[in-house]
């Protein structure tokens, strides 16, 4: 079903399926955690310039387009900015960030809100933070220490409908705009923006 409405919105776009690969893929955009913004911008593109891109971050090519058919927001505590071990947790792990305050903090991005423009037109003039919160169940025991349940084919992907086609040839901007500036974070600490659909080779071209 997923892959019939990728088809189905990228020829939309005006890009031809005849000779493009279209496979399920993903799109993992991190922005570092900050006490002085409201806004963060999430970098989508290999080429987006205005934030550093982490060593674990997946963004477009230019050639390519992506259809977005399910969405997640984690949150990570990386030991360094070239950590590649840390969990990505769907809700403010307290266990995780434990320096006072910084849990709490987490929190404002749930009050916020996501904007999407693609080449110009506004396609999520305000998509609810919230829907990302998820708190799965807790081990129990002090025997050893505990993890959250967590399934990756499904934690935290909420659905997006109708679904997004993003165009590496044109400008896409997404942020998330919060209330307030968060109060405390942790060091290193990051969102993640998880975007989870089809990627269509080779179907626009790069001028």
């Amino acid at each position: 079903m997923s892959f019939d409405k990728a088809k189905e919105a990228i020829q939309s776009a005006g890009f031809s399926l005849n000779r493009a690969v279209l496979s399920q893929s993903y799109i993992r955009s991190e922005v570092l955690l900050t006490t002085t913004a409201t806004r963060y911008r999430f970098p989508l593109l290999v080429n987006d310039n205005f934030s550093t891109v982490t060593n674990t971050s997946n963004l477009l090519n230019l050639q390519d387009a992506f259809y977005i058919s399910h969405a997640a927001l984690f949150f990570a505590k990386p030991t360094s900015s070239t950590d590649t071990t840390f969990q990505l947790v769907t809700y403010p792990n307290s266990i995780i960030f434990s320096t006072a305050n910084t849990a709490a903090s987490l929190y404002t991005w749930y009050n916020a809100y996501f904007t999407l423009t693609v080449n110009n037109r506004v396609i999520w003039p305000q998509l609810d933070a919230y829907r990302f919160y998820d708190v799965p169940q807790t081990q129990d025991g002090s025997a050893a220490a505990v993890i959250d349940q967590q399934k990756g084919s499904d934690s935290a992907l909420y659905p997006i409908e109708p679904g997004v086609v993003l165009v590496g040839s044109k400008q896409n901007v997404l942020e998330c705009i919060l209330p307030a500036t968060m109060a405390a974070v942790e060091t290193n600490s990051r969102a993640v923006l998880y975007l989870a659909g089809h990627l269509a080779q080779n179907v626009t071209p790069v001028n």
